[in-house]
């Protein structure tokens, strides 16, 4: 709270409209009291946007802003103008609340209530004056006032003994003059209906008389009618309104008095507060008086009453709409006036027309305002006829009188009038200039310039989280007296606007009030129009709400077009970033809009008119019908996007293919054109066949690929299914070596080597057979109707031409191909039958004999089933730990002490017993699982290794045989090194045997490889050294340390060839410095012999076999003249 010990306080009123009878009054009254009690007011609007006259519940509207917090004083609340959760944060922050008009569940606090049962009590009253004893109620439950009157009414009839009930009670929807028409309908369906009805509204009493009158019925005679708020409309009905009530700015003016005590310290408990003033006005519809324009025939039933209350009743009334008490100058003047009007028209003859224009100008010099001078000379008036008729009828004084009164109210009504026409005037023009002054000039608030409103500011959230910061920006200031304080630009939070500038200049005594009305729309709160503007009880036309809406129309617009030219702009951007070309089709005109875009991509000029015949004639002749046809389709189906793909009428070579999209636009519930785009489908075209190719074709050979290959395969079996005759043969090809010149030369030279076998394919075979590469280095031929006898012929052909040399770079590779053949003999009637069956009959030619050709039967599918058993079985015993490393040890033949060994892997088959290598690594070679293996076993080796060393001193180490697929490997450098590592071993004791086969494909590789190895201290030895193609040149640039004599020549010794070449063996490995080992040593002689020659160790069954590492351990360390541990008679593989 501001502080209620300042010597101004700041007023805030929450209301949900600022003009009207209700709360224009309401208004009025309260900022008259706050005016005249020196302090100041500010109104702000509070009902939703879009929100109309009883749209907002009993809880009222969604209002939150903290409006003025810092700097008001106290909040007066008019009827549901804010939720109570709203009212009590105020009240949180020390802000004292006092409502108006209505009472708010849940929240208490004194309220300023009009006197609901006083005055409904005194109707009541009257009508049973006049007689009537079965009296009903109309009127609705909506409002807080409604329901107190409905409870007054049955309290009043009780009070008299009268007959009370639902029965005769009938509910209006709100309080209009609509809703008065719809509860006479309701009324006179009524079975027995009463003789008079008190309404909760004036307006709901002109409803009902105007429909019961259409329906037959006379007001008062048949149904006397009595009002509630004392409108002026109901002066003028015919018949004329009776009517009770309170004068709302009482009400309000009461609420003000109220908020001033609280914040002067005194002590307001909470509750109802009611003015004192009531007024009543018996006129034709109760039957007191007859209209001049009145269609009654019966004369009127008045109801006396005491002069002297009447006159008291008048007094209360002028002092009412004057804002004044009999004690005040002004108050006592105009009562003076009134007994002067009395007494001269009582008067037996003619008063004189100085004292009648005298009196008039008394008036009209008491009570300068002309409209609130109406009232005051209405009341008057009808108070004079009540007097006139209490007394002895009306005097010579009587007419002369209450004509200068009804001048005196035509004066009025015409100002009125006029000040309602300038209004009326005023919101054209500034409706007028919003509508074509730009954004900017609204925002600037440069139309307030010609209005009656003396300052205006135009605040605006600032930023996207404005609301919620609740920062405010000034975009327009109307200050041409220097009021509001406030200038462009200026940031301003919610809680202090707008300001105590704007609040201290409005002239609350004039009706002059500070508004705030939101400037919002359902969707986009844009921010506040405070304007200093005057109350207008007389209209709910809402000025300042009508121009705040205006301006939120404004920029709402503004927003609209900025998004329009943006979504213009993104979608010109879209369109030129996708190539696309636009076009419309006016389908009455058959006028065409083609971009420049969309005429280059049809081929038509960039300017002139475009028609249809234009665009068709550029349409390839074979697509026009199926184009035709979609567009039509487009323009019968509105909103159904349509697209359809069509070639363009070409003349060079090739075809230009565009897709064109079509939308039918619905106006007035027909397809008034056609709009779309064309686009460039050429290049999409062109992949879509290469994908088509890829699909069918090898991308690396160009060969067709398996799957056109086993169409053509199922066309040739249908063939030979309906005609015996037609025999077909599947050849099927697999390369041997391929997969070593594939790792050793690298991939690019592989891709070559598979189109050059592609290239002697293509030439080997006939243009109805059917050459075809599956993947990798699989190749299959299809024969159509071949001889039976020939099939064989060819397939040597075509193996004798794959196993021609081919030149790769500077390295000349060889490979072969073993052969698998299937034919149609077997009676197939699956393509995949036919190749499975072609492709065990090419496994059965590997392992018979590489580079062989096998035709299938069926025997071998059992051989095939095997096979992958065997290596299922494999994977298996890799993943159960099946297989163990046995040591044979390698013997220095000089005698000394044995420190090295071979490792051999054996296989534990759970059934079978120990399996040595020969029962499975023939299965394990060409897969991943020899590679796995060989990785197990290096690990193996050095957890042996490690336990050696931990018992026995001096060195040890073991040989490892490295595989074909295992030395060229991405990881052998890792998986050794890291073997090492692991177990903690050094790398001399480590030894990597590999054969000469592997490390001659790809010299300069197989160099980097061992060179990596050796850099790790890791040794190599050539294994099976003799059965090669190695020369001396590569064994001088090959890191290696031993070489190992194959075993086949070691069990030729003796011969003298082969005596010879173990010779040049040892002689060569002793001139390049590297040591010998002999393989497979089963004699005496053969290890003297070798001795003989130079060589320096041995391994075979003549010292031991090869077993575990424990029984292996003791032969460690041990003079290699004792090691005998195997004298076992026979030959026994090594």
């Amino acid at each position: 709270m501001a502080g209620a010990d300042q010597e101004r306080a700041t007023i805030l009123v929450l209301t949900l409209h600022t003009g009207g009878h209700y709360y224009g009054e309401m208004i009025l009254g309260l900022v008259r009291e706050v005016a005249a009690a020196g302090h100041h007011a500010v109104v702000a609007e509070t009902r939703d946007p879009g929100a109309r006259h009883g749209d907002h519940g009993s809880r009222g509207p969604r209002y939150e802003l903290p409006l003025g917090w810092n700097q008001v004083d106290g909040v007066v609340c008019i009827a549901n103008s804010a939720t109570p959760e709203l009212l009590t944060e105020i009240r949180s922050r020390d802000i004292p609340v006092v409502l108006a008009s209505k009472v708010s569940d849940g929240f208490e606090c004194p309220v300023a209530l009009p006197d609901n049962r006083s005055a409904v009590a005194a109707a009541v009253q009257h009508l049973v004056d006049h007689g009537h004893t079965r009296i009903g109620f109309v009127g609705g439950l909506d409002h807080h006032d409604f329901r107190e009157r409905r409870i007054a009414y049955r309290e009043a009839l009780s009070s008299h003994g009268l007959e009370v009930g639902d029965h005769l009670v009938v509910t209006a929807d709100d309080y209009t003059v609509g809703a008065g028409r719809l509860a006479a309908e309701r009324f006179l369906s009524l079975p027995s209906r009463p003789t008079a009805v008190i309404t909760a509204t004036d307006s709901n009493a002109l409803g009902l008389i105007e429909a019961v009158t259409d329906a037959g019925l006379r007001v008062p005679e048949d149904l006397a009618v009595f009002g509630f708020d004392n409108i002026e409309e109901g002066v003028f009905a015919v018949p004329s309104l009776s009517s009770v009530g309170q004068r709302f700015h009482e009400v309000g003016a009461l609420a003000a008095r109220l908020i001033m005590d609280i914040l002067r310290g005194e002590e307001v408990p909470a509750g109802p507060y009611t003015p004192p003033a009531m007024v009543m006005a018996a006129r034709a519809s109760c039957g007191c008086r007859t209209d001049l324009v009145a269609q009654r025939q019966s004369p009127a039933h008045r109801v006396s009453a005491p002069v002297d209350v009447l006159r008291e009743e008048l007094r209360q009334s002028v002092w009412s709409q004057l804002q004044v008490d009999g004690a005040s100058a002004v108050g006592a003047a105009v009562a003076d006036v009134a007994d002067r009007a009395e007494r001269l028209s009582v008067l037996a003859v003619e008063p004189e027309e100085a004292d009648v224009l005298g009196l008039a100008r008394d008036l009209h010099r008491l009570v300068p305002d002309l409209e609130v001078l109406q009232g005051i000379a209405a009341d008057l008036n009808e108070y004079l006829q009540r007097v006139v008729d209490e007394t002895e009828g009306p005097a010579a004084g009587f007419g002369r009188v209450t004509a200068t009164l009804w001048e005196l109210q035509a004066r009025g009504f015409r100002h009125g009038a006029r000040r309602q026409d300038a209004s009326a005037i005023e919101l054209e023009s500034v409706s007028g200039d919003l509508q074509r002054v730009r954004a900017d000039d609204a925002r600037a608030l440069t139309w307030l310039t010609g209005t009656q409103v003396r300052a205006g500011v135009l605040v605006l959230w600032d930023g996207p989280d404005g609301v919620r910061d609740g920062r405010l920006r000034v975009v327009g200031v109307h200050d041409p007296q220097g009021i509001a304080r406030l200038a462009v630009g200026d940031v301003v939070d919610v809680r202090d606007f707008p300001g105590a500038g704007m609040a201290a200049a409005a002239d609350g005594a004039v009706g002059e009030m500070c508004v705030v009305v939101p400037v919002a729309s359902a969707d986009n709160p844009w921010g506040l129009l405070a304007v200093l503007g005057v109350v207008d009880p007389t209209s709910t036309r809402e000025t300042y709400h009508l121009w705040a809406e205006l301006v939120c129309w404004k920029l709402e617009s503004e927003k609209l077009e900025e998004a329009v030219r943006a979504s213009e702009a993104r979608y010109a951007s879209a369109a030129r970033a996708s190539n696309d070309g636009l076009w419309e089709l006016d389908l009455h005109s058959d006028g065409m809009y083609l971009s420049e875009r969309c005429r280059d991509l049809v081929g038509l000029p960039r300017t002139g008119q475009v028609t249809v015949a234009q665009w068709e004639a550029r349409i390839h002749p074979d697509d026009l019908v199926r184009v035709r046809h979609e567009l039509a389709r487009s323009a019968s189906e509105p909103e159904t996007p349509v697209e359809v793909e069509y070639r363009l009428r070409e003349d060079g070579p090739g075809a230009r293919w565009l897709l064109c999209r079509a939308l039918g636009i619905c106006e007035d519930g027909q397809v008034q054109r056609l709009v779309g785009s064309v686009f460039d489908l050429t290049t999409r075209k062109e992949l879509e066949e290469q994908l088509r190719q890829g699909a069918l074709y090898d991308a690396v050979s160009g060969l067709p690929n398996r799957r056109l290959f086993l169409d053509r395969l199922s066309a040739a079996i249908a063939q030979n299914r309906r005609r015996p005759t037609a025999r077909y043969a599947v050849v099927f090809l697999d390369l041997d070596g391929f997969k070593l010149i594939n790792d050793s030369l690298g991939h690019l030279m592989g891709d070559e080597l598979l189109r050059v076998i592609a290239d002697r394919l293509r030439g080997e075979v006939r243009g109805v057979d059917t050459a075809a590469r599956f993947g990798g280095d699989e190749f299959a031929v299809l024969l159509s109707d071949p001889v039976p006898e020939e099939v064989i012929v060819v397939a040597r052909r075509i193996q004798d031409r794959i196993a021609q040399p081919v030149l790769l770079g500077d390295q000349e590779v060889s490979v072969t191909a073993s052969v698998g053949i299937a034919v149609s003999e077997s009676g197939y009637t699956d393509a995949e039958d036919v190749l499975r069956d072609a492709d065990t009959a090419m496994y059965q030619s590997k392992e018979t004999r590489r580079g062989g050709a096998t035709f299938f039967h069926p025997g071998m599918h059992q051989k095939a089933t095997d096979r992958l058993r065997a290596r299922a079985e494999l994977r298996a015993a890799l993943d159960n730990g099946e297989f163990v490393a046995h040591y044979q040890p390698i013997v220095p033949l000089d005698g000394t002490e044995v420190r090295a060994f071979e490792a051999l892997v054996r296989w534990q088959h759970p059934d079978r017993g120990l399996l040595p290598p020969a029962e499975f690594l023939p299965a394990m070679e060409d897969n991943s699982t020899i590679v796995a293996l060989g990785r197990w076993l290096v690990d193996e080796v050095c957890r042996q290794i490690a336990r050696w060393r931990a018992v026995h001193a001096g060195t040890v180490s073991v040989s490892v045989n490295v595989s074909n697929l295992e030395f060229w490997s991405e990881d052998l450098l890792e998986t050794v090194v890291g073997a090492l590592r692991r177990h903690d071993v050094p790398a001399r004791c480590l030894v990597l045997e590999i054969t000469e086969g592997v490390i001659m494909t790809d010299q300069a590789k197989a160099c980097r490889i061992m060179q990596s190895l050796r850099a790790e201290g890791i040794r190599l030895h050539v294994d099976d050294f003799g059965t090669g193609q190695s020369s001396l040149h590569a064994l001088r640039t090959f890191p290696v340390d031993v070489l190992k004599i194959d075993g086949s020549f070691v069990r030729e010794l003796g011969t003298a060839r082969t005596t010879a070449l173990v010779q040049a063996i040892v002689s060569m490995a002793g001139a390049l410095g590297l040591d010998v080992i002999a393989e497979c040593v089963e004699t005496p002689e053969q290890a003297e012999h070798l001795r003989s020659m130079g060589c320096g160790n041995a391994q075979g069954w003549l010292y031991a076999k090869a077993m575990p590492g424990e029984e292996a351990g003791h032969v460690l360390g041990l003079p290699g003249d004792q090691v005998t541990v195997c004298q076992t008679a026979g030959r026994a593989p090594c």
